[in-house]
């Protein structure tokens, strides 16, 4: 409209405008109005039949740009902004650090690395329990740009060998026992097939022959070299490998994820706002180091909130994670969803006072609303927040928020992370509509650079464009806040019907004799998979696959209700607590629960 007029009015202050030049004028006019009319005619529908189907498809945004810092900048930042101030108890060690304490250390270790030879981009192994020597090593690595690798302490030779190598591990630190674990012999008897590996480092009193003491690598470099380690932190880019993680083998062998330091620090420090973690905030640690969730929620949260890590114990106990509740005071704590029920009814027996707690994390896989509900009731607190993410995307892209009304918590995973982008697919890689279930894609600067020296299984993870395809059933809303439907590999076809063990499993968890349920398909000729029910029940409970079967009826569909139902002690599971369910429908062929195929 504006060029026409433009042209009109020309025409006028030349004295050009004649009747054909006046009428060619407006035609041209009428057509472009006519033409902007049917294009917002065309538009207007466009959005109305978008307002009709929405695409699952967004990407929160976020007022405060992304950190360009690296995990040894953050540690330098903590220890000056809250010098002495508690950073890290561990009760089982009788130790504790203040942020310039650890500072302190950290860069002594560091130093005495670099005299051993490391340097940048070498990759530094870490073997064992959470002691105060993880979090010291891995900082270290991360202030010399070494690639840290975090390998699982219930590891056996076999396994250990096959990281070493996987990665080309060139020192790795460890303690010399934990449980029934020999460190320094196995890691002697892989060094002969390990040709990357030239230094074992062992913090223990006594010296193993063929091995180095860790207190002595602390002592190999000078106060110079020390104090050196401060003025290379430029040389470090947010954006180089910091991490290696081990996928954890709930479907076969394990994958390297390899993550950078810009994963970490911004993943911790959207953690940390949306929980409004503070200074004043001890939060038991209880889950892991070497998975996602405690280096995440743990080391690093604590160098962005300035809060206090405890460590309850080498590694999970319910009764140590209460009695350390107790002690310090603690306000938070976190654990999958086996971790809290596991804690739930141990405080049932000891009624310890748990009164400092005021919110809570659970992570590492689907829970019920049941679970929160006991969490509520036995546990005295209403803010748990759920946390959604995966190995390859530094553990957190969905996360609740630290008020959010009990319909959110109990049905969701919380909402998308900023500066994430999320999409929910069909078969087809096409988006499905908001509250459709489909397979979750994200991405955005959580997911990991690659898979180690594995581009066959980084191109089935991550498209040419940058999305990483989760492998699991999910439902975003409009509202940003999304539920978890099941893994798809889970899935159980039976008939042509879809079902999946989800809903099966949140339905018996309202059943007030049982304590844990998962549930797996299981061959059958006929329909070709049917449904098992693996129960735990409640101490000093007893239930019949008649009462369960009974209780079923009415609840869901006919064909939901399981055929095969076992009752279990326990769940096979992998370091970090996840339940494996490829091995609990081995267990149950094994055991003749399920037919075999």
């Amino acid at each position: 409209m504006v060029l026409s007029c433009s042209l009109i009015s020309r025409n006028i202050a030349f004295g050009t405008l004649n009747y054909q030049n006046y009428s060619r004028c407006f035609s041209l006019l009428h057509t472009k109005l006519r033409g902007r009319y049917q294009l917002r005619k065309l538009n207007n529908q466009t959005r109305a039949a978008s307002q009709v189907t929405k695409a699952a498809h967004m990407f929160h945004p976020s007022d405060v740009p992304l950190s360009n810092q690296t995990i040894g900048e953050l540690l330098s930042e903590a220890a000056a902004t809250w010098p002495e101030r508690v950073c890290v108890i561990s009760n089982h060690q009788n130790v504790s650090l203040t942020f310039s304490d650890l500072r302190r250390r950290v860069d002594t270790l560091a130093a005495g690395l670099k005299k051993l030879g490391l340097k940048k981009g070498d990759r530094l192994g870490i073997w064992g329990p959470n002691d105060i020597e993880w979090i010291i090593t891995s900082l270290s690595a991360s202030r010399i740009g070494l690639i840290n690798v975090n390998i699982n302490p219930a590891y056996q030779q076999s396994e250990l060998e096959f990281c070493l190598r996987k990665v080309g591990i060139k020192a790795i630190v460890s303690p010399a026992t934990f449980k029934t674990q020999n460190y320094p012999k196995m890691l002697l008897a892989v060094k002969a097939t390990c040709p990357t590996l030239e230094h074992i480092i062992i913090y223990s009193q006594d010296h193993v022959t063929g091995t180095r003491r860790f207190v002595d690598v602390e002592a190999l470099a000078t106060r110079t070299e020390v104090d050196a380690i401060a003025a290379e932190q430029s040389e470090i880019s947010c954006d180089d490998e910091y991490n290696i993680q081990f996928t954890s083998g709930s479907t076969g062998q394990p994958k390297a994820s390899v993550l950078s330091h810009k994963n970490f620090v911004n993943n911790s420090k959207e953690a940390f706002r949306r929980a409004q973690i503070s200074t004043e905030d001890k939060i038991c640690l209880n889950v892991p180091l070497f998975h996602a969730f405690g280096l995440l929620m743990g080391q690093t949260l604590s160098l962005n909130a300035g809060c206090t890590i405890v460590i309850e114990a080498p590694s999970y106990n319910p009764i140590k994670t209460l009695e350390a509740i107790a002690k310090e005071k603690c306000s938070a704590m976190y654990g999958t969803p086996t971790m809290w029920v596991n804690v739930i009814e141990t405080q049932k027996r000891l009624q310890l006072p748990t009164n400092s707690l005021r919110w809570g994390f659970i992570a590492g896989a689907s829970s019920t609303p049941e679970h929160f509900k006991q969490i509520r009731d036995v546990l005295g607190f209403n803010n748990i927040m759920s946390l959604y993410g995966l190995t390859e995307s530094t553990g957190v892209v969905f996360q609740g928020l630290l008020h959010d009304d009990h319909h959110l918590v109990d049905t969701t995973v919380g909402q998308l992370a900023k500066c994430i982008e999320a999409m929910v697919v069909d078969e087809n890689g096409l988006p499905v509509p908001y509250g459709t279930p489909g397979e979750l894609w994200i991405r955005g600067y959580a997911n990991m650079k690659r898979y180690w020296n594995d581009e066959e299984n980084t191109r089935k993870m991550m498209t040419q464009d940058g999305w990483l395809k989760t492998g699991d059933q999910f439902i975003l809303h409009e509202n940003g806040y999304g539920a978890v439907v099941g893994r798809l590999k889970d899935m159980i076809i039976r008939g042509g019907e879809n079902i999946f063990p989800k809903e099966i499993e949140n339905l018996l968890m309202t059943h007030p004799k049982i304590q844990e349920v998962q549930v797996i398909g299981a061959y059958d000729k006929v329909f070709g998979e049917e449904i098992c029910a693996c129960i735990q029940l409640c101490d000093g409970q007893e239930m019949t696959e008649k009462e369960l079967k009974e209780y079923c009826k009415g609840k869901i569909a006919h064909f939901k209700i399981p055929r095969y139902v076992a009752f279990v002690d326990s769940y096979p599971k992998t370091g970090s607590g996840k339940i494996q369910k490829f091995r609990l429908r081995q267990q149950m062929e094994r055991d003749g629960v399920i037919p075999v195929k």
